[in-house]
């Protein structure tokens, strides 16, 4: 009985150091990852890093809302669309081509 509780224990530990090593391994590959993309948009950009933060925390929080089905989402992940001077933001091709085919165009305008 001794023998199988220290078999099992070591097992244990065995298991546990091979996680927490794959963990620490995903970890440092992240954090190679991350910076080897920091240095590529470092070198293809002008300016200090606290600015492109800036810029990029500004980019992600701007939303915009597809006047056609009223979804909500991130304006670089939006079509974009001119008339009259006044630039819309769609989620799909499809809602925008309802919006210029006029097929809504009195219900969003009001």
């Amino acid at each position: 009985m001794m023998n199988f509780i220290a078999r099992f224990l070591r097992f244990v530990v065995w298991v546990l150091i091979l996680s927490w090593g794959l963990k620490l391994i995903g970890k440092l590959l992240a954090w190679a990852f991350q910076r080897a993309v920091d240095t590529d948009q470092q070198d293809g950009s002008e300016g200090n890093s606290s600015s492109r933060d800036a810029q990029r925390t500004l980019t992600a929080r701007q939303l915009v809302r597809d006047p056609v089905c009223g979804v909500h989402l991130a304006e670089s992940l939006a079509i974009p669309y001119r008339e009259d001077g006044q630039l819309m933001h769609f989620c799909s091709a499809e809602c925008r081509d309802k919006y210029a085919s006029g097929i809504l165009r009195r219900a969003v305008n009001g």
